[in-house]
């Protein structure tokens, strides 16, 4: 089974804002199709636990995937991970193809694949808009967060089953830190819940037995939360919650492949180093793809070469724009549009709704890390409530003109500031979740650090 990449060796955070380059890292990934639930020690399991797996080739199916059968387990397997809102649409075709590995031709999982993609991504968030402000899984979420600043590692989505979450959950404890327990569902919950399972918690205590008393804890913070929480004080059995699964997607995970009927192949060379689910493949591609689902939100120090039969031009993203530089020294580089890459290989202009609002985030959480990414402020105020408390992580956001704010977990507290290069010194003050995403958005927004209108700050040497 996968294992997860540990979070060790972090680097200070506060104060210089120049970071180095960090590799992009996705720690999750869909579950082995063989990787069932166990029998464990506390984890109650029934019929209504077990995995179905499909290992071997449906007897409806044909080679070249053009059965039924194929056809379906590719639009099941899509909708949920369009659901979970952890992949963006390339990473989610990538992953059926791996996932279906066997099932049919690799070419054509992978065409029927883009298409699912687009339609269950258009289905979602056409269905997110009449979603509550605050959903089930979002309180889910903040119940998390609490447990974690109690000191108690909670990790949600975490590992590909529970033995794989028990064993690796000691990893997880933060540096210096004496954890008083741990709550963590795994990938197969997840993917269950999206089913209309509830979520199902393990929890217990690092070398000891798991407690009645750190289960009432974690089911004291869950129904805090507003969740239902079904869990009689018995340690043999899980925390259950029953819920309705609803994770918003935005920003690069809510970015739909487009389809066009004269759209061209594009020979994508990695320049840089520029890796991760939100970063193309190598090799050949759709050209309309490319603009759409990895152009907008490159890295600022990544380089792409892009090659069609036409043209080649590198590529590299200053600020919200694009630059193209041709072969020819004597054509001046081409500048677009962040959305507009498809403009630089000869295409028209695209059509689609783009974001005003624009930051550069360089971040790290338990699941994910970025170096100076073009982002809007619904995705970088997702990414701050990612951050987890007493692990130092961290989220830093540049304007267009280079105003800066900052933020990170200190202990159980929220610290955020600006930072003054000038004096060597600082601004800000500990702020809840809603305080950081005002002044996320104001940067986003309106181009300026706000952090002194927060009140009650403090200017000190970083």
């Amino acid at each position: 089974m996968p294992a997860k990449s540990g979070t060790a060796g972090r680097a200070p955070v506060l104060g210089v804002w120049v970071w180095l380059g960090w590799h992009f890292l996705a720690r999750w990934r869909p579950y082995p199709r063989g990787c069932q639930i166990p029998l464990l020690p506390f984890a109650a399991v029934n019929d209504d636990d077990a995995v179905l797996t499909a290992d071997a080739p449906s007897p409806d199916s044909t080679p070249d995937g053009s059965g039924p059968a194929v056809d379906d387990e590719i639009r099941a397997f899509v909708r949920r991970q369009v659901a979970l809102a952890v992949l963006p649409a390339a990473a989610i075709v990538a992953e059926t193809v791996e996932y279906l590995d066997g099932e049919a031709e690799p070419a054509r999982i992978e065409e029927l694949a883009w298409a699912a993609v687009a339609e269950e991504l258009t289905a979602h968030l056409a269905e997110q808009e009449s979603w509550p402000e605050v959903t089930d899984s979002d309180r889910l979420t903040a119940a998390f967060r609490a447990l974690s600043a109690a000191g108690i590692v909670a990790r949600e989505n975490f590992t590909c089953c529970q033995n794989c979450g028990l064993g690796e959950i000691g990893a997880e404890v933060p540096e210096g830190v004496v954890p008083r327990g741990y709550a963590f569902y795994h990938q197969q919950d997840a993917e269950r819940a999206v089913d209309g399972s509830p979520v199902f918690l393990a929890y217990g205590l690092f070398e000891r037995p798991p407690s009645v008393e750190i289960g009432e804890e974690v089911a004291a913070v869950l129904r805090a939360e507003g969740l239902t929480v079904h869990w009689a004080g018995d340690v043999g059995a899980r925390i259950q919650v029953p819920m309705v699964w609803r994770r918003r997607r935005v920003g690069r995970l809510a970015a739909v492949p487009p389809s066009r009927d004269d759209d061209v192949e594009v020979e994508v060379e990695l320049l840089t180093s520029w890796s991760g689910p939100y970063a193309p493949h190598k090799g050949v591609q759709s050209a309309a793809r490319l603009a759409a689902l990895h152009l907008p939100w490159m890295p600022a120090d990544a380089r792409v070469r892009l090659s069609t039969d036409a043209v080649a031009v590198t590529v590299r993203r200053e600020g919200g724009t694009l630059i193209g530089g041709l072969d020819d020294p004597d054509r001046p580089p081409a500048t677009v549009d962040r959305y507009d890459g498809l403009a630089l290989l000869g295409g028209p202009e695209t059509t689609t709704s783009r974001s005003a609002d624009f930051l550069e985030a360089t971040y790290e959480h338990p699941t994910g890390r970025g170096s100076s990414v073009a982002l809007e402020a619904m995705e970088t105020m997702a990414i701050a409530h990612k951050l987890q408390p007493h692990t130092r992580d961290f989220l830093s956001c540049v304007g267009r003109s280079g105003a800066v704010v900052q933020m990170c977990w200190e202990s159980d507290r929220l610290w955020l500031e600006t930072p003054h290069p000038e004096t060597a010194t600082v601004t800000g003050r500990h702020v809840s979740l809603a305080e950081a995403n005002r002044m996320i958005t104001i940067l986003a927004t309106e181009d300026r650090a706000a952090v002194g209108e927060l009140g009650d700050t403090v200017t000190k040497p970083w």
